[in-house]
């Protein structure tokens, strides 16, 4: 490991995201063999990727030893324990550190950290294990958009807050799930075998998505508002509609960002 020319990424906390984007980094990057070391917690899920990724994937003895053997350090516990695990560590000032706690902002991070090279935002997904989703840097980096940018489409931003508003949108994961399994039983309630529906219905919204990533603002909100009249596509959003389903979903957004945004100013509108 130590002959790779390429830098070292550490990883801070071994959940959900962690596991995504080591499995991305190794599974769909082999081009660019980044050098992993993660962290001892969550034992299991640390094993797993050592087991499954054993030429790339070290697990650390400890937090310490994560950050003495990395040139990145990605910061992904939970916001509640942020502080006490970074106050914990001896952070060089040679580090680049990515952080990926939602509600914190970066000098709060800086606070507890010290001086390091980079300290950046991001916002990836589970997704990044297996597709190229996108993931959000905040500010611009253009060594982790090179790093990232294997395994997910990178979307930069200046602002903070703007960096919030996407991660506010990642609340809609399990409610757009909610969407295909209503879908599903209720196409199984028509005699549709369970298996079928399910294939069909996650490959036409699939489908739908690949052909909204092909359009811009313009063509999305031509998709949204045009259709054929008397057709069954208005039929269904105007029940929607009429029952405030998609005025719903803005409105969901309001607490979530206030939660993510307490301690991050909203900038001027333009």
């Amino acid at each position: 490991m130590s002959e790779n020319k390429l830098p070292t990424i550490g990883f801070i906390g071994t959940g959900a995201i962690t596991s995504a984007l080591v499995t991305g980094l190794c599974g769909r990057a082999p081009q660019n063999p980044y050098p992993i070391v993660v962290s001892p917690e969550y034992a299991d899920k640390a094993a797993a990727l050592k087991k499954k990724y054993p030429d790339r994937v070290m697990v650390a003895q400890s937090l310490q030893e994560v950050a003495d053997r990395s040139d990145w350090l990605v910061l992904a516990v939970w916001p509640e324990s942020g502080e006490e695990v970074c106050r914990g560590i001896h952070f060089k000032p040679e580090h680049k550190v990515i952080n990926l706690l939602t509600d914190k902002t970066l000098p709060q991070v800086r606070s507890w950290i010290g001086e390091t090279a980079v300290l950046l935002h991001m916002v990836p997904m589970t997704f990044n294990a297996f597709c190229d989703g996108p993931i959000v840097l905040c500010p611009p980096q253009e060594e982790a958009s090179e790093i990232f940018g294997n395994i997910g489409k990178i979307i930069q931003v200046e602002e903070r807050y703007h960096a919030a508003v996407f991660a506010t949108i990642t609340a809609c994961a399990t409610s757009f799930f909610s969407i295909l399994d209503a879908l599903i039983e209720w196409a199984r309630s028509e005699g549709v075998d369970g298996e079928a529906a399910t294939k069909y219905i996650s490959g036409f919204f699939h489908s739908v998505c690949e052909q909204a990533i092909q359009l811009d603002e313009k063509g999305v909100h031509v998709m949204a508002t045009e259709s054929t009249p008397g057709g069954i596509n208005l039929l269904v959003k105007d029940i929607i509609s009429e029952q405030g389903g998609f005025e719903m979903w803005a409105r969901a957004m309001e607490p979530v960002i206030a939660r993510l945004t307490a301690n991050i100013p909203q900038p001027a509108k333009k």
